[in-house]
């Protein structure tokens, strides 16, 4: 997973602080995850007393996905996605971008487009592994943003390892094989 472009701003190659994410750490450890039901709904239309079906032509929308992971020991990997929605929802404020991280932009293409949205956005991938660690298939999300951010169980009695997840949202699922070739 890459950062999104407005939290970039912020990035620090070497040491996290209040005020900066380390960006690599989002490369983390899922252990759960769950890919969504892919619909593309029929359709009925009534013709000369009979019922045809037809396709829609379209998806319906995804629902958030939960993503479970390990927290990392210096908890960097919490820190990003805890930033990340701070962006979003400052938690002193309560605005969207508070610290001014995101940068309108004018679009050629689309001189009407408010960029400034997809900033906070990043593509998320999440690959599934056969038995012996190897990737098999990427799961593609695209446009995608934290909505919320799990709880952390403390256990001092217990010495496995702190366990938290993250709701996300995104637009589109793309769903790519790798093939044995791309793992050598």
């Amino acid at each position: 997973m890459d950062i999104p472009k407005a939290l970039k701003q912020i990035a620090s190659k070497f040491d996290r602080t209040v005020n900066t994410i380390l960006p690599d750490t989002l490369q983390f450890s899922i252990f759960g995850t769950v890919v969504p039901d892919i619909s593309v709904p029929g359709i009925q239309t009534r013709y000369a007393g009979q019922t045809l079906a037809h396709t829609s032509h379209s998806r319906e929308p995804y629902p958030p996905i939960n993503i479970n992971f390990t927290v990392d020991n210096r908890f960097n990997n919490y820190w990003v996605i805890y930033t990340w929605l701070n962006m979003l929802s400052n938690d002193k404020t309560g605005l969207f971008d508070q610290q001014n991280l995101t940068t309108p932009t004018i679009s050629i293409t689309n001189p009407g487009a408010n960029n400034t949205h997809f900033q906070y956005k990043t593509t998320v991938s999440v690959f599934g592994l056969d038995e012996y660690n190897k990737r098999v298939v990427e799961f593609k999300y695209t446009d995608a943003f934290p909505t919320a951010l799990g709880g952390i169980n403390y256990s001092y009695r217990d010495g496995g390892e702190l366990e938290s997840n993250f709701t996300l949202n995104y637009s589109q699922l793309q769903i790519t094989p790798i093939s044995e070739i791309e793992n050598l």
